[in-house]
């Protein structure tokens, strides 16, 4: 337009400016050069895919007779999957079989095979759970008392009482029965879980008090059905050589001091049906130690469970007078599990059920020793022996 104007006569109107003929060849270039480059970052795009690993789904289209219009529902085929067995609950499935199951057609660059990768099956959360039994929720506040400490158990208003509302249901039977308490629960994770989980819930937890997050763990192991002891440090003879840790009750301490002890030890977590000692040879021979220990336990509903370490014991005398349930193992492992093996331990546990209609025995929590217990249950029903919660070997002993 600039050079038109300065070629035109001076005076003389310069000529509007027509459309140009034709389409310019630059144009036709630019749309070609873009087309190019579209086709290129397309190819490249794929290219990339494949070297990453990506499947690329490829549908194959039939093509048919011409259809009227009304009846122009678009035909896809559908590759017929091949017939694969569903894998069992909790399985895990290859990737492969998932794309087979899916029928769709996976093409992967030279013939690659299906990725690693697989799926868990989540099983259905409606589906019944074999030897579980998830107990009545804790703390019950029918029989759970507020203190600045925190939460203690008690004998509610209608008489009921933790030992029998947080124990695990027991079918009656005949059988002889065996109580396997697993000792010092609580303080190592693995091990904790593997209880937890892999013993069945007829087997009875007893935390340790120092263990950490012994409200959520507790809260899981009664939700997978196993009844729950605490253990109680009390002071052994050689004390402080043996030291069970801090708020140990004490041979020669104050009533209010032991009392005060145990209370911040029964305020750890909820939803057990007793105590059980850990050492306390001293306490547990000392009437007068013990005497005040027993009547707060037996005023809160509770039972005690004595390891059975403690040949001069009085435990059982001073139950007696106090009205608390207590209970004495037959059996006990030590807790660095050095003393007799545990195929021994269970042998002679089973003699003793055999005998006298019931028998208690005390296991650490140990790896070898849950294995060992597996299996040891897995046999027991060819003796006509069950394993039992540990409330429900009170009033067992055959006649």
């Amino acid at each position: 337009m600039a050079f038109e104007s300065l070629a035109t006569p001076l005076g003389v109107k310069p000529k509007a400016a027509g459309k140009p003929k034709g389409f310019p060849v630059r144009r036709v270039l630019l749309a070609i050069v873009c087309a190019g480059i579209a086709v290129f970052l397309t190819y490249a795009a794929i290219q990339s895919s494949r070297r990453a690993g990506l499947p690329v789904a490829v549908v194959p289209i039939e093509r048919g007779e011409a259809v009227p219009m009304a009846d122009r529902t678009p035909r896809v085929p559908v590759q017929e999957p091949v017939p694969v067995a569903p894998a069992p609950d909790g399985a895990r499935s290859s990737a492969a079989q998932v794309e087979t199951e899916s029928g769709v057609r996976v093409v992967r660059q030279n013939g690659g095979q299906a990725p690693g990768a697989s799926v868990i099956r989540v099983p259905d959360a409606a589906a019944p759970e074999t030897n579980r039994l998830a107990l009545a929720p804790a703390p019950d506040p029918r029989i759970t008392e507020r203190i600045p400490l925190g939460l203690l158990p008690k004998v509610g208003a209608d008489g009921a009482a933790p030992r029998q509302l947080y124990a695990r249901p027991f079918a009656a039977t005949s059988k002889p029965r065996i109580a396997v308490v697993l000792t010092g629960v609580g303080v190592s994770a693995r091990t904790t879980t593997d209880a937890i989980t892999r013993l069945s819930g007829d087997f009875t937890l007893a935390f340790a008090p120092y263990g950490r997050d012994l409200e959520a763990q507790v809260m899981r192991a009664r939700r997978d059905g196993h009844e729950i002891l605490l253990q109680i440090p009390m002071e052994p003879f050689d004390f402080p050589d043996s030291d069970p840790g801090p708020h140990t009750l004490r041979a020669s301490g104050a009533t209010k001091e032991n009392i005060e002890r145990l209370h911040w030890l029964m305020t750890r977590f909820s939803g057990y049906v007793g105590l059980m000692n850990y050492m306390g040879g001293k306490v547990l021979s000392t009437p007068q130690a013990l005497q005040p220990v027993f009547d707060e336990m037996s005023r809160r509903g509770l039972l005690f469970l004595e390891d059975g370490s403690t040949p001069r014991s009085v435990a059982g005398d001073v139950g007696a007078r106090t009205n608390l349930p207590v209970l004495r193992a037959d059996r006990a492992m030590d807790p660095t599990g050095n003393s007799r093996p545990i195929a021994t331990l269970l042998q002679e546990a089973e003699a003793i059920a055999q005998r006298q209609g019931r028998a208690i025995i005390t296991v650490p929590a140990l790896s070898a020793n849950i294995e060992a217990l597996i299996n040891w249950e897995a046999d027991l029903a060819r003796r006509n022996i069950v394993v039992a919660p540990l409330s429900a070997v009170l009033g067992a002993r055959a006649p």
